[in-house]
Formats: structure tokens, C-alpha cells, sequence
């Protein structure tokens, strides 16, 4: 069974089409006819301005999982809300949505009026959202805590909404739990503005765990992938950017 999954929020953009990047993160995933949404970049009309270009129904929308407590990753939940009439499941850390979202503010949280719409769940550990996607536990570290989403399609895929210690920590987190490591990672890694030798040891926290399909945005910075391709090779990375989709 495959699953695809799309980047609907990005500071790329695919070229010659309307879609609009911007800074942050979102993807949706779909399998088995569930669509979870993973992050929701930062700004609201960025968000529904790429939804609408990519014919996605926010009330399509099964269940939101929120990866950590990062504007870039869970600012916009409260403009996707907006978009909907039906409440949704939303799995977020601890206390991230406890305060009230007001119209001119530029803080995380939900409006009084979307309160009712959203479930917020903050389940610990390994969470299956739904059969062949599952949420990791919380990875911690003095650079803050994220969790990741483990996609099953035809290959073992994770995905990386900031990758803030690289991508070691969501792999061998996947191989906990399966036994091994996953084919594809697909996301965030954060390299931008750091220097080349940490983009060679992420190149190979890649290949020791034989991790060949590597799909990159957000905080990467394209300095950052042409540094990982020194090590992997020119066609070892590509870009995942708004409007993107890969299956696997």
C-alpha cells in the first residue's frame, strides 16, 4: 500500500504555479483514506492560500498532529480551524493551545470561537493516529523537544518537521520500534546557518543507518542541502518543496 504525502507549507514553493512558500511547516499525509496533517506553518492565509491551490478540503482533513512548540510548526491551527465546520482531533504538546488566539495576535493559540472545534489530545509515548501512521515519542534535548510521524506505504517513511539535533534522533527512534531503520526521511533537518562539518556528520547519520530516500525543506536552507550533496551526492538529496508529493 502506498502512501503520499504532500507539502502544503514551505519557503519554497514549486516553480510556475501559485502556491506560495513562506516560512514553516506543514505536510499531509494519506493512507488508507485518512488524511492527518502534520504542522501547520506560521501563517494563517499562507496556509488556506495552499490548501485552496492544492484542491485540499480542510474538512478532509481526519486528524492534526503537532510536532513541537515552534511558531513555525503550529502557529496557523487557528486560521486552519476557521476553515472548518466539523471539530478534529489534534495531537499537541502539553499546554501549547491553553491560551486564547485574539484577531490581531501573533501568539499560539485558539480562538473562543474554535475552542469547540478542535480535541486537543496529548497522548505520551507511541500514538497510532491511525493504522500505518503513528506518532513518536517526544525526542528531548537542550535544543528543545519535537516528535516525529512514521508513515507505512510501500516503504517505512518518517517525517521531520525541524530535525533540531538532525536526523539521528527520528531514525533510530522508527528503529525502536521496528527493528529498523526507515527507508525514507522526509522534512526538516536543521542545518541552516550551520556550518559544513555538521552537514557532514548528518550525511552520515544518513548513510550508517542506510536511510538512501532523503526529501528536505524548511529550516534545512538550500546551503544546507547543497553541503549534504557534497557528502551524498547530487541526486542522494532532493527539495520538498509546497506542492511537492511523494509516494512510498
Amino acid at each position: 500500500m502506498d502512501a503520499t504525502i504532500t507539502c502544503v507549507y514551505d519557503e519554497g514553493a514549486l516553480e510556475d504555479t501559485p502556491l506560495i512558500g513562506a516560512k514553516g511547516f506543514s505536510v499531509l499525509v494519506e493512507r488508507d483514506g485518512k488524511r492527518v496533517l502534520m504542522d501547520t506553518g506560521l501563517r494563517d492565509r499562507y496556509l488556506k492560500h495552499n490548501l485552496e491551490n492544492l484542491e485540499i478540503d480542510p474538512e478532509s482533513i481526519d486528524a492534526v498532529v503537532i510536532s513541537q512548540a515552534y511558531a513555525d510548526n503550529c502557529r496557523a491551527l487557528d486560521g486552519l480551524l476557521d476553515m472548518r465546520e466539523s471539530p478534529v482531533d489534534v495531537y499537541a504538546p502539553e499546554g501549547l493551545y491553553a491560551g486564547s488566539k485574539g484577531l490581531f495576535s501573533n501568539s499560539v493559540g485558539i480562538s473562543d470561537d474554535n475552542r469547540a472545534k478542535v480535541n486537543l489530545r496529548n497522548d505520551d509515548g507511541w500514538v497510532e493516529v491511525f493504522p500505518g501512521i503513528t506518532l513518536t515519542p517526544f525526542h528531548s534535548s537542550e535544543s528543545g523537544a519535537e516528535r516525529y510521524l512514521v508513515v507505512e506505504g510501500r516503504r517505512l517513511n518518517v517525517i521531520s518537521g525541524r530535525g533540531i539535533d538532525g536526523p539521528a534522533p527520528a531514525m533510530d527512534l522508527v528503529f525502536q520500534r521496528y527493528n529498523r531503520y526507515p527507508d525514507a526521511y522526509i522534512g526538516a533537518v536543521l542545518l541552516e546557518k550551520r556550518k559544513k562539518p555538521v552537514a557532514e556528520l548528518y550525511a552520515t547519520d544518513f548513510s550508517s543507518r542506510n536511510c538512501n530516500i532523503i526529501r528536505l525543506n524548511h529550516c534545512v536552507g538550500r546551503d544546507g542541502i547543497m553541503n549534504l550533496r557534497t557528502h551524498l551526492g547530487l541526486h542522494g538529496v532532493d527539495e520538498f518543496y509546497v506542492g511537492t508529493v511523494y509516494q512510498g
